[in-house]
């Protein structure tokens, strides 16, 4: 489930469904701020290789995706730019 702000912010930032979609099955959970964030971690990265069939320019693209969950709904996506301070869960 997408919430609204997810939602404008997939259209924004150009990042697929089919992204989400794969960083929910792949992706590393971590806790930033009390929210849980998944992102593709070196382990991630080498499971959706083995498992997806994308192009150059697709694999770099996502790999770079993060989202925030809460309570199952999406809250927001976006482009990993920087490495991401995590609290200790």
């Amino acid at each position: 489930m997408y919430s609204q702000h997810a939602t404008t912010r997939m259209q924004q930032r150009g990042i697929s469904p089919q992204a989400v979609e794969l960083l929910l099955a792949y992706g590393r959970s971590s806790y930033h701020r009390g929210r849980e964030v998944l992102f593709f971690d070196s382990q991630a990265r080498r499971a959706l290789q083995h498992s997806a069939e994308l192009e150059g320019h697709q694999w770099e693209r996502i790999c770079r995706n993060y989202l925030v969950l809460e309570g199952g709904t999406v809250l927001t996506v976006g482009h990993k730019t920087c490495h991401f301070k995590r609290d200790r869960h």
